[in-house]
């Protein structure tokens, strides 16, 4: 494998203050003549059997020095204390290897894969050079880094609630591609300080590993997460295995009050597994099968000592078997959850269902079915610049011919392109639920997308959210740091039927509103920094006439 790495070694002076200041709010060169990268020529070079007789990675600096606008001080003494991604680290992820037979859909989905990584701002993976001689072609593999390294501070308000994190994250430790975080974060549940560490390729394998301590004020999390997934559509097999052991306590709410609590400690051990036949035609079914041990049990608390509703301990012990459904259908697009990148939106059918079975004789205190599934599909609807996305999820435990902690969900989003680049955008989520366990609520506020409201503002059995939104996204680009957008929106929403520690539901609740969005391409993650002045319309004396909603998203 052959390879280039663009180095700039410059200098300059105040630089890294506006650089860390784009990580604390949320990178070309010559194009190599050969084959034409349209679908007609990758579906010839599959049509000729062509195989792959070089990779060439190139891996662009944070900040594109050829670039008149970015060749300054600053840019050039980022580029030169920034490491750049190791080329090892980059072929980690490629789904192809010299030698191998061309595929136009391997190159797709590697190049979505290194898109997915949040420490590079852009990919792009394409043939080049095709050989009729030696029936061969050449790979070019090109990607431009984010900066990813810096302390991470975060400010946030939403239904009148201020929360915060402080610390220092890397997601590419020395330009390999791991993750280490140590953060201390506070909310209105608790404080916590974190260290984790993450790794999705051990000793550059297909193996991932997730290792995550937490001290909280109201107890602990200890997780430890390894496994070898289905990392690509073709993929024959998966293994792997996840402990948690965590203790805290669940807060209940009502009208955005505190209304009850109790201590709640988990352990969890799964252990899982699958098979798949890979890739026919366009899509890939998997067979999915586990054992999982769950036990949940509650305490009062030494403030709450005779709490409202205290639920039952809880232990399943269960095998479980599933079946999954993915089809490769993506489009490439920008401006729609984020501002000035490349976002793969899925349009195939994504189907999956998993079903359990707790017997006390396998160590549970019930005997119990376990059902969950889920399922996701797109559409570009009525020609370009429409998109409607679905998705739904289901599930419940039957305990004596009656279910429990029945939960369905359903998510329609709907974009449409207009005012040239803008976009309108309507979502429309519902949930229901039957027999919810004492530690679940279903709650309505300014969390969970009712931004003129208190957070955990209404609690019910059945939940419905409308969100109306234009977007507009601009060109302003300060100090190269920031994409600037901005949106006007309305929400509304209800709860319905009866949480027996709270009010009645008070009806359906509106709010309108404005807000700015901040994007940095440059920084590691696909975060969007929100800052909206939301107004209830159905205001009661009890809440402000205005929210001000300060947070952290992972879209627009």
């Amino acid at each position: 494998m052959t390879a280039s790495r663009h180095r700039r070694f410059l200098r300059g002076p105040v630089a890294g203050l506006l650089l860390l200041a784009a990580q604390l709010v949320f990178g070309q060169g010559t194009e190599t003549p050969g084959v034409e990268t349209n679908a007609a020529s990758r579906a010839d070079l599959e049509r000729l059997g062509a195989t792959i007789r070089a990779i060439h990675i190139t891996v662009d600096n944070v900040f594109d020095l050829s670039n008149p606008e970015e060749d300054k001080r600053l840019y050039r003494w980022a580029n030169r204390v920034h490491i750049l991604t190791r080329e090892s680290a980059i072929a980690s992820v490629l789904l192809f290897q010299v030698g191998d037979r061309f595929s136009g859909r391997q190159l797709d989905e590697s190049a979505r894969t290194l898109r997915n990584r949040g420490y590079l701002a852009a990919a792009t993976v394409e043939p080049r050079n095709y050989d009729a001689a030696t029936n061969s072609v050449e790979v070019e593999v090109r990607v431009r880094d984010s900066w990813t390294l810096a302390p991470d501070v975060r400010l946030s308000r939403s239904g009148g609630k201020n929360k915060y994190t402080i610390g220092i994250s890397d997601s590419n430790t020395l330009g390999t591609g791991k993750k280490v975080t140590a953060l201390h974060s506070s909310n209105v549940d608790r404080n916590e300080t974190l260290l984790g560490y993450t790794d999705a390729n051990v000793l550059g394998s297909r193996v991932t590993l997730n290792v995550a301590g937490a001290d909280t004020t109201d107890g602990h999390r200890r997780e430890l997460e390894a496994e070898r997934p289905f990392y690509s559509l073709d993929t024959r097999w998966a293994l792997g295995g996840a402990l948690l052991d965590q203790q805290r306590v669940d807060t209940m709410y009502d009208l955005g009050h505190e209304i009850d609590e109790f201590r709640h400690d988990t352990k969890l051990l799964s252990l899982s597994g699958g098979v798949s036949r890979g890739v026919v035609g366009n899509q890939t079914q998997r067979w999915l099968f586990g054992v999982k041990s769950d036990e949940d049990t509650f305490l009062p608390t030494d403030a709450t000592p005779v709490p409202l509703l205290l639920p039952q301990d809880r232990k399943l012990v269960y095998p479980w078997i599933g079946w999954q459904l993915l089809v490769d259908d993506y489009r490439e697009m920008s401006e729609l959850n984020d501002i000035g990148r490349t976002e793969d939106i899925s349009l195939g059918w994504s189907v999956s269902a998993t079903l359990g079975f707790a017997k006390r004789r396998f160590g549970s205190d019930r005997d119990a079915t376990v059902f969950e599934s889920a399922v996701q599909k797109g559409w570009e609807t009525g020609g370009p610049g429409r998109l409607l996305l679905i998705s739904a999820d289901a599930s419940t435990r039957l305990e004596h011919d009656e279910s429990r902690n029945t939960q369905v969900s359903a998510t329609a989003r709907y974009f449409r392109r207009n005012l040239e680049r803008n976009l309108f955008s309507v979502s429309l989520s519902a949930l229901a639920t039957e027999r919810l366990d004492p530690e679940n609520q279903v709650l309505l506020g300014g969390d969970n997308g009712l931004r003129g409201y208190p957070l955990r503002y209404q609690a019910g059995e059945r939940r419905v959210i409308l969100n109306v939104e234009q977007r507009f996204y601009t060109d302003w680009y300060p100090w190269r740091l920031f994409r600037v957008g901005y949106a006007v929106f309305a929400d509304a929403g209800r709860v319905s039927g009866r949480d027996p520690r709270a009010n009645p539901s008070l009806g359906t609740l509106c709010d309108v509103g404005m807000g700015l969005r901040l994007s940095s391409p440059r920084s590691s993650g696909r975060n969007v920094v929100h800052i909206d002045l939301a107004f209830p319309l159905n205001r009661t004396p009890t809440i402000d006439r205005s929210q001000l909603v300060v947070e952290t998203r992972s879209s627009f």
